[in-house]
């Protein structure tokens, strides 16, 4: 079973999760901001980093990556249609939304890339299936540990993520939405800001999961 640490970050208090196994090995996903509060928390849990995973490229949700990355010397997985996001201020949205003085770009050779249906495995419990959900950014991706998902900015508790920021798209989005309330059974679901909920809570009480004519 998976420990997860959840840390709210930065002003847009994006999520960041410390996700670990039996062993101490952990993968950071979404290190957002505060690398120096990150840092500390991997420090006091005893984890060993192996590797950070983004849901996708916005800034708030990558902006500690190049500090973590240089004091463990790990890789950072995205997938490959947000993979030019990583290095670029302006398509990360972090120029348009005044942050761009705040945060640094990763080193490009710590970065690796992902695609829909793979698995990332880190170790025998630390492994993850890749959900490509575009509609908030072009690589927007979830990933799924059995009956766990961390949904980015995809889907909210009773809501889902903007698709008015560049490389957003509204059918894109809906197909997304209408592939995670086809999974069979219910998932905990830990999203990109807010608290988390479940895919039966989003089916019972939201409209977002059920599928509509894109």
């Amino acid at each position: 079973m998976l420990e997860i640490k959840k840390l709210p970050v930065g002003e847009l208090e994006a999520n960041c999760f410390l996700v670990s196994d039996s062993e101490k090995n952990a993968v950071i996903i979404d290190p957002g901001a505060e690398p120096d509060h990150i840092l500390s928390e991997i420090e006091s849990l005893c984890l060993k980093p192996l590797a950070i995973l983004l849901t996708h490229a916005h800034f708030d949700h990558f902006g500690a990556a190049a500090e973590i990355i240089e004091k463990y010397q790990i890789p950072l997985y995205v997938h490959t249609l947000d993979r030019p996001l990583v290095t670029s201020s302006e398509y990360s949205l972090a120029v348009s939304l005044g942050y761009g003085a705040q945060y640094r770009c990763p080193d490009a050779d710590f970065i690796r890339t992902f695609e829909d249906n793979d698995t990332l495995k880190f170790s025998e419990e630390l492994a993850f299936l890749v959900l490509h959900t575009p509609g908030h950014s072009p690589g927007s991706s979830c990933f799924r540990h059995e009956d766990i998902i961390f949904s980015g900015d995809t889907l909210f508790r009773d809501g889902v993520g903007r698709v008015d920021f560049q490389g957003g798209n509204i059918r894109d989005m809906r197909r997304s939405l209408a592939r995670l309330g086809a999974l069979e059974g219910d998932c905990t679901v830990y999203t990109g800001h807010y608290a988390e909920t479940s895919l039966e809570h989003e089916r019972t009480f939201g409209h977002y999961l059920i599928p509509r004519k894109l």
